[in-house]
């Protein structure tokens, strides 16, 4: 770890210089094509003969390992990373697909407060909109399988086109993607070209040991199961289907027994709240990995129950308490609320300073490096992560509507590479400088930023304050007729439910 600690505000300012100038993204983009000899990715060359791993390589390989040497040591010593600890990490092949699109990221996009990278680090693929449930709070409003769903041959096609961009991770969801005919083969190809490959499910058809053991010979290596309450009612009448819960929780002992990364995930509404402080032990005793706290987005079936949205304080309490049981016996509590993170930095206390992100809870030693936070950031939608559609169609999260003014493109229509680096909505996305009302003068808007997907869906402005959060809370009496005024309109009826319940 960085020993003068003092210093990493001004160490994090010349890293900044030295990558942000003209030359030095230009020279990082010299390496983001491909060896001509070797037929493979150069930075990834240079970055496994800087490891070892690799012993021979072309000649400008071998150059460009030295200009991804310079650039890891000293990314490492601003961040207060050992160089030994960083390269132990990066054995691990998923891990150094992530560092080459951190690497890529810096090439095109800078050093930037959040970071982008230069490729997703996760995609959540909705491959059908076909669901063995019918949930009251499903963003995709699944059901049936839809008429334009692309074909087995296109997501084979959509998969190399993802992995080839460098994609890091691949979660398939929809629907129910175990229901999928294909989930093998797709799991199985995706995992051969490279990516961590995760499900989201619910868990109905993993309640059979055997299907599990087959989906991880495949190549599955996550699974996130959700589970929305500790009494299974509670859950069947979320999920309308009996017997929900019991095999949703045998899905989670089958896939921890078969071991498989487990995340377990909840949907917290004021129907659940109350039963989250007892389901975090229920989760640990299951021996999950993750407990994902959802935040609640009132879009698909879920602008029916908008009521069960949690207020500001409710929220405020329960990422409270999400910072105070993570970690303990093993168990990560997350959230995809991105007030956690600023919530970690107002109560961390010696002992548990962490960065809560919805993707992972990282540790660091020496409360000053916190600063990491900001690069790291809150939201992600367009900028860690993106969505696509049973059709191709891109969003910037899968908590967007299915509407024109926030579709980014399609797989295999648009050109993907180009789309990330270039669309306007993407780069409104990551820059939390223009967000509006308090979200925009936050201390905290580069680590938290506030759920973009909540401000879209409650006033139709991806810029707008989210109203989920305490701070806004606090001004809202003074921001309520401004925000009704500037957001609310016809076309934006959840608006003007939402100012209702907080009056």
């Amino acid at each position: 770890m960085v020993k003068n600690s003092s210093s990493i505000p001004d160490m994090i300012a010349s890293f900044e210089g030295i990558m942000n100038n003209s030359f030095s993204k230009y020279v990082l983009r010299q390496l983001t094509g491909y060896c001509h000899k070797d037929h493979e990715n150069r930075m990834e060359i240079a970055l496994e003969l800087y490891l070892g791993i690799r012993k021979n390589a072309c000649n400008t390989c071998k150059l460009s390992s030295k200009i991804v040497s310079y650039v890891v040591k000293k990314g490492a010593k601003t961040f207060g990373v050992s160089e030994e600890q960083l390269k132990e990490t990066m054995m691990d092949s998923y891990w150094r697909r992530g560092l080459i699109s951190v690497l890529k990221g810096i090439a095109f996009f800078g050093v930037r407060r959040p970071f982008v990278p230069g490729a997703p680090f996760q995609i959540v693929w909705n491959i059908t909109k076909a669901c063995n449930m019918n949930c009251l709070h499903c963003y995709e409003n699944a059901g049936i399988k839809g008429n334009d769903e692309l074909t087995p041959e296109q997501i084979h096609q959509g998969i190399d086109i993802l992995a080839d961009a460098g994609v890091t991770v691949l979660a398939f969801s929809g629907g129910e993607p175990t229901i999928h005919p294909n989930i093998r083969e797709f799991i199985k190809h995706a995992y051969e070209r490279g990516m961590y490959v995760a499900i989201a499910t619910n868990g109905y058809v993993l309640a059979n040991k055997t299907v599990v053991k087959k989906l991880k010979e495949a190549g599955l290596g996550y699974v996130q199961i959700s589970l929305d309450g500790l009494n299974p009612q509670t859950h069947d009448s979320f999920r309308r289907v009996s017997g929900a819960w019991e095999h949703a929780v045998q899905a989670i002992k089958n896939s921890v027994e078969e071991g498989l990364f487990v995340e377990v995930a909840t949907t917290v509404t004021k129907y659940n709240i109350n039963e989250i402080p007892k389901m975090i032990e229920f989760v640990r005793n299951l021996k999950a990995n993750w407990f994902m706290l959802y935040n609640f987005v009132p879009t698909g079936r879920g602008k029916e129950i908008i009521e069960s949205d949690l207020s500001p304080k409710e929220r405020f309490e329960l990422l409270k308490l999400a910072y105070a049981e993570t970690g303990e016996a093993g168990l990560q509590v997350l959230s995809t609320a991105p007030q956690y993170a600023m919530v970690a930095q107002i109560f961390s206390k010696d002992g548990k300073n962490i960065i809560p992100t919805h993707f992972y809870n990282p540790e660091y030693s020496d409360p000053k490096i916190r600063q990491l936070a900001d690069f790291i950031g809150g939201c992600g939608a367009g900028r860690f992560y993106l969505s696509i559609e049973p059709n191709g169609d891109i969003y910037p999260c899968v908590f967007f509507p299915h509407e024109e003014a926030v579709k980014i493109g399609n797989l295999l229509k648009d050109n993907f590479e180009k789309l990330w680096r270039e669309h306007e909505l993407l780069w409104k996305l990551r820059n939390k400088d223009i967000l509006e009302g308090f979200c925009g003068k936050c201390q905290f808007r580069y680590t938290c930023g506030g759920c973009r997907a909540r401000a879209y869906n409650y006033f139709h402005d991806i810029l707008a304050p989210d109203p989920g959060c305490i701070f806004n809370s606090r001004e809202w009496n003074k921001l309520k007729l401004e925000l009704a005024n500037k957001y609310v309109t016809e076309e934006t009826p959840l608006g003007s439910i939402f100012i209702k319940l907080n009056e």
